[in-house]
């Protein structure tokens, strides 16, 4: 089975630039009840993901929520994990490791070009479906 067929296109996932605010951040989190959320730069490269836990470690050691402290570019934010990403050749055995520890797994190709995400939930729906067929 190709991994593209659990693919989350570009176009539909929800993202943050890399010059973008920690105000634009939250905000987006916030609106679409998302716990994390992949980083892209102007030109498509995936440059990671931020996390809540990320924001509320940082804010937790600013100690305010001034408006100077809410404009700080996202990309000065310490994360604490790195999502794993793969690449479009990807074997699904890779992928399932990929989501045991990830709500999602960004999908570059060999340029570091951001093409979408894969979905736990979307695996292991469609893994329920396929057992409920048997």
């Amino acid at each position: 089975m190709n991994i593209l067929f659990f693919l989350t296109p570009k176009s539909e996932v929800v993202h943050v630039l890399d010059t973008d605010e920690i105000r634009e951040v939250l905000r987006k989190l916030k609106s679409h009840k998302f716990s994390s959320i992949p980083i892209l730069n102007k030109d498509g490269n995936y440059l990671g993901t931020v996390k809540e836990g990320d924001l509320l470690w940082f804010l937790e050691l600013a100690q305010t929520f001034s408006d100077t402290v809410l404009n700080t570019n996202i990309m000065e934010i310490p994360r604490r994990l790195t999502n794993e990403t793969v690449k479009v050749d990807t074997n699904v055995e890779d992928l399932f490791t990929a989501l045991i520890s990830q709500n999602f797994v960004p999908v570059i190709d060999d340029s570091n070009i951001f093409i979408g995400i894969i979905k736990r939930r979307d695996v292991l729906s469609y893994a329920c479906m396929r057992l409920k067929e048997e």
